[in-house]
């Protein structure tokens, strides 16, 4: 059995409710080769992965290798050192998938573990594990949130009919995968015309999901002008917004909605360079974006896409004005968006490619 994937595989349960902290998955291993505990980050200010997994087992550890998926921390923040208590639970071996970039760790956790005389080494690259630590990462480094964007177009290139209906474009499979994207995100971010036009949940429905939390659901709405009924209203909505009346406002808070306030941009629209902050404010750091092509126009051209996730289906759909950023303008080739890091995947009968900014 591959441990480290295994701890992996726990990293992916905290991912959509642990930030600002890293997901982190631990896998405890007896001298026997038998996983004897198990655990991942609990939401913020809560226990930490190593503790949770040497919570979890009613055995001896002094001969037991913990599997890691991020460097344990050696200081006291919001929870005391992780090395504190791996070294008090005497384990023999530790493995660690990823050093932590964060300077007040980054490789002083690994000494600590080395100082008690605690085998301490690091394992090959790991693709969930990446994975699980791209937005933790980019936060560290630029303190700002890490935003993805997830579309789907047919063979055309175009996100709509010319009525403007979108499903389905995407296959059964690629739907799937979203939700699992879903889950594994803090919040989806959306416009009010999707809202409009679509009336979505905004939620994970997923088959034996095995997180008991949804993200949150952050609606850009310039006006105010979501409809009472929509499906995504509820507690776990924000809506940001720049003209809203008292009377919707407060029929909205009745409906434990939370609301956010930011000036006019130069186009008359919410001024997005205020996303970020608020995001922030709400310890949401790991966003996926699903909307349309206002809305991601907009994002793309104020530079807050990091990634992008295209899902392109074999279907036709024709002479429609609903193409993805039809709000970009570029004259000359030298003016175009590059990817990096192009990858290209088979989902079903579509294809999907991911690609960073």
């Amino acid at each position: 059995m591959d441990f480290m994937q295994e701890a992996a595989n726990e990293a992916l349960l905290a991912m959509g409710n642990c930030s600002p902290n890293p997901p982190v998955g631990a896998i405890i291993v007896s001298k026997d080769n038998k996983i004897i505990g198990r655990g991942h980050t609990q939401r913020f200010k809560h226990n930490h992965a190593e503790i949770e997994a040497i919570n979890s087992c009613n055995e001896d550890l002094k001969e037991s290798t913990l599997f890691t998926t991020l460097e344990p921390c050696n200081l006291t923040l919001n929870t005391p050192p992780c090395t504190d208590q791996i070294i008090k639970s005497k384990i023999k071996h530790v493995v660690i998938g990823s050093k932590d970039i964060n300077p007040k760790i980054n490789g002083a956790g690994i000494n600590e573990l080395i100082k008690a005389n605690i085998k301490t080494e690091m394992s090959k690259i790991n693709k969930t594990i990446n994975y699980s630590l791209e937005a933790y990462n980019h936060y560290v480094k630029t303190k700002t949130p890490f935003l993805t964007l997830k579309m789907a177009m047919s063979l055309d290139g175009k996100i709509a009919t010319n009525s403007g209906n979108s499903k389905w474009i995407s296959g059964k499979e690629s739907r799937k995968l979203v939700h699992e994207y879903r889950s594994n995100s803090d919040g989806i971010l959306t416009g009010i015309n999707t809202v409009l036009e679509d009336n979505p949940i905004l939620n994970v429905r997923l088959k034996n999901n095995k997180k008991g939390y949804q993200p949150k659901k952050i609606i850009i709405d310039t006006k105010g002008k979501i409809p009472l009924e929509s499906n995504c209203l509820d507690s776990n909505c924000i809506i940001i917004t720049s003209e809203m009346s008292e009377k919707t406002k407060n029929e909205l808070i009745a409906k434990s909605v939370l609301i956010e306030k930011v000036p006019l941009n130069k186009s008359g629209r919410v001024d997005l360079t205020y996303l970020n902050g608020i995001l922030l404010k709400h310890n949401l750091t790991n966003i996926l974006i699903e909307c349309g092509s206002t809305l991601s126009s907009e994002l793309l051209r104020l530079k807050l896409i990091h990634k992008i996730l295209m899902f392109i289906s074999p279907k036709i759909i024709g002479g429609s004005e609903y193409v993805p950023f039809s709000n970009i303008e570029s004259d000359k080739m030298t003016d175009i968006v590059n990817l990096k890091n192009i990858e290209h995947t088979k989902i079903g009968e579509d294809i999907l490619i991911k690609g960073w900014f």
